[in-house]
């Protein structure tokens, strides 16, 4: 079944907004402030993004998911606020099968309001690259680092040892080396 993900629908031709791509529990949308390891910063709004992973067997999951945080402060008017959801929700809906499995927050900042339909949408979809890049980018680097630490022995190859000679008041400092086996 190609292009069908573990839930059973096809990605590449539902462009829905179900239940499952969304953030709805409060201990979601902290997660992901607590953890964010991605942002991205528009002038008219900020993503916050982490690894989405199933609790139980701690893989990642296939699909991303999106939370809204459109803040009264922030954008007074309602229809204001409505607007910025739905042309957020709409950007996210259109470029979902792109997006790697991540659980995003969309944080709304007070330029929002100000900016026309057509430069939301243009800065939303630069911020969904830049995310999927970052987060490529972020991948590439835990591989390579997995691989380099496996080659490693857990032999430390260097030790700093610093100390202080009380009757000059100077630090002296030595530097030892280990080989390091590299295979």
């Amino acid at each position: 079944m190609q292009g069908q993900n573990r839930m059973g629908i096809d990605r590449m031709l539902s462009f829905g907004f179900s239940e499952q791509l969304r953030l709805l529990q409060a201990s979601d949308f902290k997660s992901v402030f607590d953890g964010a390891l991605y942002k991205v910063h528009q002038s008219g709004f900020m993503l916050l993004a982490v690894p989405r992973t199933s609790p139980e067997t701690n893989q990642s999951l296939d699909h991303a998911r999106i939370g809204l945080v459109i803040a009264k402060r922030k954008i007074r008017r309602a229809h204001e606020r409505n607007r910025v959801k739905r042309l957020a929700r709409e950007s996210f809906r259109l470029h979902q099968a792109e997006l790697p499995a991540l659980d995003i927050v969309l944080m709304a900042k007070a330029d929002a309001q100000t900016l026309s339909n057509e430069v939301l949408q243009q800065e939303l979809n630069l911020a969904w690259r830049q995310l999927t890049k970052r987060f490529q980018k972020n991948q590439v680097i835990d591989q390579s680092a997995r691989k380099s630490d496996s080659k490693i022995q857990k032999n430390p190859a260097t030790s700093i040892d610093l100390k202080k000679d009380d009757s000059s008041n100077t630090q002296t400092s030595s530097v030892t080396t280990s080989s390091v086996n590299l295979e």
